[in-house]
């Protein structure tokens, strides 16, 4: 017999979740075939299987997590030598014969059953039967004692109008107190003493709560964004921005495509952002606590954050700051794609320096978004909104965004933040400005 434990599937991670079996007891199975779907912190992965062999036992249940280095399954692996055969067991003695038992009054075979030892069980070729003693089980003489009908009588209960008004206002029944008064009258206080209660009438029907237990995707996330939230000291700037300009150029932008690919909003907005951390390039960074360092990232590897079934994930566009908005448009929709079926390698879940979060799809204006752990800023990009708006020196209808800014403190001050956010917010305006910036 040859066990499998669960491996170090490449993520740092000490345990893991089995979504689905796809192999069961007395299966045979060949090499590297699929065994399980198994759920990371991150993402859902096949469990290739390391022998060829029979299945034997599972060690675990569908939606049981279990650790790195557990037993997860156990083989008879082809070629292996057989396990040993059980050694038959010994024969039993024969059981001396029995004698018939004395006479005994009735009325102490009762006794006499009570007293005898447990019915002893033989094996035989499927399970065991009992063998009795040979002695025929006398029933026992049953009793009745009657018992007497009492009549409940109850006390009257005397209590003044006003003490019986409010015992019915807080729903007391006046039998149930106990009188303290002159000549066992039920009093105020009394009434006070034992505290009102809600008739059994009014009361409504309890609505059933239910508890989920936290796990995988869920389960990686909360513990990111605890470690994150007391971690790093958390700061926000916000601005709101006029984006008819961008809006009207990724319009343009798409018809001359005729169909092909072109700039989204999204992908435009990205690029806006990652110009300005050009000009701010320690919006880049991670802060190396034990180290006591910044590091500044040569390259930008925009994480976006994807609302998946599972929970939000983080998918990494690499080197994004060398794609133009096309390419990024592009990037965008295949890792967002492969989020939400969860095919991310853990690379691509954990490579990003710096991530945006555009919760405008879900129609919100915007929020303070916490920090993907490791990175020093995360963008919010709220929905567009037709709003009235000062423009050219009158009112007119606007397309108006918001965009908040969260940062490490530790990192940045709210000059580097509020320069990077300004200038965001300048080319989202003004995208004509790529064209004349470095």
């Amino acid at each position: 017999m040859t066990t499998f434990k669960l491996p170090d599937l490449g993520e740092g991670l000490t345990e893991s979740e089995i979504v689905r079996w796809l192999v069961a007891e007395g299966d045979t199975v060949e090499l590297n075939q699929i065994l399980a779907e198994v759920e990371t912190a991150k993402a859902v992965v096949d469990l290739p299987s390391p022998y060829a062999g029979t299945v034997r036992r599972l060690h675990a249940a569908e939606g049981e997590t279990i650790a790195v280095g557990a037993p997860l399954i156990e083989y008879d692996v082809e070629g292996a030598e057989p396990a040993a055969a059980p050694e038959a067991p010994a024969p039993e003695a024969p059981e001396p014969e029995q004698q018939p038992a004395p006479a005994l009054p009735v009325e102490d075979r009762a006794g006499e059953q009570a007293a005898k030892p447990a019915q002893e069980r033989v094996s035989v070729l499927v399970g065991s039967v009992k063998l009795g003693s040979g002695a025929r089980a006398t029933r026992r003489r049953r009793t009745f004692e009657p018992t007497p009908f009492v009549r409940d009588e109850r006390r009257p209960v005397r209590a003044f109008p006003p003490v019986r008004a409010l015992a019915r206002q807080r729903g007391i029944d006046l039998s149930s107190v106990e009188p303290t008064g002159e000549g066992g009258v039920v009093t105020r206080a009394d009434l006070d003493r034992v505290g009102s209660a809600t008739p059994a009438a009014a009361t409504a029907p309890a609505r059933a709560s239910r508890r989920e237990r936290v796990s995988g995707l869920r389960k990686h996330t909360a513990k990111a964004m605890s470690d994150s939230a007391f971690t790093a000291p958390h700061a926000a700037v916000f601005l709101q921005v006029d984006v008819t300009e961008t809006r009207e150029l990724v319009d343009d932008l798409r018809a001359r495509a005729r169909g092909g690919d072109a700039p989204t909003f999204l992908s435009m907005a990205c690029r806006a952002i990652l110009l300005a951390a050009a000009r701010t390039p320690e919006v880049n960074s991670t802060f190396h606590a034990d180290a006591g360092e910044i590091e500044v990232h040569g390259a930008v590897n925009l994480g976006i954050a994807v609302a998946t079934d599972r929970g939000l994930v983080v998918a990494s566009v690499d080197d994004a700051d060398l794609l133009d908005a096309t390419e990024l448009a592009v990037r965008i929709r295949e890792q967002a794609e492969k989020a939400r079926e969860g095919r991310l390698s853990p690379a691509e879940l954990t490579s990003s320096t710096m991530t945006v979060s555009n919760v405008g799809v879900f129609g919100v204006d915007g929020g303070v978004p916490i920090l993907n752990p490791g990175e020093s800023v995360i963008l919010a990009l709220g929905t567009v909104r037709r709003t009235p708006w000062e423009h050219r020196g009158e009112i007119a209808l606007r397309d108006v965004m918001q965009i908040t800014v969260s940062f490490d403190h530790r990192v940045l001050d709210g000059k580097e933040a509020s320069a990077f956010i300004a200038d965001v917010g300048a080319l989202l305006e003004h995208p004509g400005l790529a064209l004349a910036r470095r």
